[in-house]
């Protein structure tokens, strides 16, 4: 007789304790299980899950995280009329500095050359 793998003679646990654990909703854990997204086993109606290989499922998403979120130091570039300014770009045609007045101009639909 083959002794059975050290994961498979745990205790499985319900979705609750894997929310709990997590701070995951119990249903959002659920739908992961349903979509395959999350390691789990559905015994009947109940789905389980092997707290180790749960633990190791959460390591391997931080390192996918970790690599897919690359960090730049640089600002994002926000097209805006100050931006347009700076770097060369078209500026706005409007002649304005107030919000009101430019909301009022452009729904009035006149436009000042610049």
């Amino acid at each position: 007789m083959t002794a059975a793998p050290a994961h498979a003679m745990e205790k499985r646990v319900d979705a609750h304790a894997i929310a709990e654990r997590t701070g995951v909703p119990r249903r959002t854990i659920l739908a992961l299980a349903q979509r395959g997204e999350i390691p789990a086993a559905k015994i009947g109606r109940r789905w389980t899950f092997s707290p180790a290989r749960i633990e190791a499922w959460i390591i391997e998403q931080e390192a996918l995280n970790c690599q897919s979120h690359r960090v730049d130091s640089r600002p994002k570039n926000r097209r805006t009329a100050s931006y347009a300014a700076i770097h060369g770009g078209r500026k706005s045609s409007f002649e304005v500095n107030d919000t009101d007045t430019a909301y009022a101009q452009l729904m009035r639909g006149k436009r000042k050359s610049g």
